[in-house]
């Protein structure tokens, strides 16, 4: 990874520019563990809404060899989940060589330094599936409204980067938002007792409303093969990591959120899940 001393931190920029003192940073955070650092560090220097950049890709590898080598479970879950968010809106061809769009205006570092950055952050991200596997005892004891954003980590490490958005996003689970890709319409999904209902409009704003029914995915507990992580079965191996983190809430909704419903506005059938990812 780019050591700490290298000058190229001199030429990658953040959300405010440069920023210098981004490596005396990440020493500090190293020398000893601070979540007020951390947070610091990620949400106000390598990343804006929803935006990632030249510093980015240069800070994930130290930040993620600090949770992989932590001793401290919850802060090591703490850095997992909060990097899962960046990596999650990589939309950049995972394929080493790469120069990251966010590198497009930079002249003053050679291709080779940039293909060799995000190489590194490459090779930092294959530690992900092990690292998850070994928070995953620590993260199943705590509450259910905090395991979301570690479902969307085990995402990010395999690569399901749009399954890892909608659990960030929708991470309380009250509500979603589909689109129709027929009509153009929104679709608000919300949560009713154990099920899923579609609504035409916002039932925060207009609560006397007809209310359209999901059908449930028909393999209420679908059996995963242990290996094969695509989107094609994420259905499948989703149902099986929400169940191994202990998740019974989403647990039960989970049919719902792979059924099907008829289009509030036009009628037409919605794949729910493929009809979320297509409102992000």
């Amino acid at each position: 990874m780019l050591t700490l001393d290298d000058r190229a931190w001199q030429f990658l920029s953040g959300p405010y520019g440069i920023d210098e003192n981004l490596p005396e940073a990440i020493a500090e955070l190293k020398a000893g563990y601070s979540k007020a650092l951390l947070d610091d560090i990620i949400w106000e220097r390598i990343y804006h809404q929803n935006t990632l950049y030249e510093n980015t890709f240069a800070a994930i590898p130290h930040l993620l060899e600090l949770a992989a080598n932590g001793t401290d479970a919850e802060a090591q879950a703490d850095i997992l989940c909060s990097l899962a968010v960046l990596i999650a809106e990589d939309a950049n061809e995972p394929t080493p060589g790469t120069i990251p769009a966010e590198y497009a205006d930079n002249a003053d570092l050679a291709p080779e330094q940039v293909r060799g950055i995000y190489n590194d952050y490459l090779k930092a991200l294959a530690q992900l599936p092990a690292l998850c596997a070994a928070l995953l005892p620590t993260v199943r004891l705590q509450a259910e409204d905090g395991k979301s954003y570690f479902l969307a980590a085990m995402a990010v490490a395999y690569g399901q980067r749009a399954f890892a958005r909608v659990f960030i996003r929708y991470y309380e689970g009250e509500e979603y938002i589909a689109h129709c890709e027929c009509c153009g319409a929104d679709i608000f999904v919300w949560p009713k007792e154990d099920r899923l209902v579609c609504f035409r409009e916002d039932p925060v704003f207009k609560k006397e409303q007809e209310e359209t029914p999901v059908t449930p995915h028909p393999d209420q507990a679908p059996a995963w093969d242990g290996i094969t992580i695509t989107e094609a079965n994420s259905y499948a191996w989703g149902y099986h990591f929400l169940s191994q983190l202990n998740m019974p809430a989403l647990k039960t909704r989970w049919p719902f959120l792979f059924g099907t419903a008829r289009c509030p506005g036009c009628g037409e059938q919605l794949d729910i899940f493929e009809s979320i990812l297509a409102g992000m």
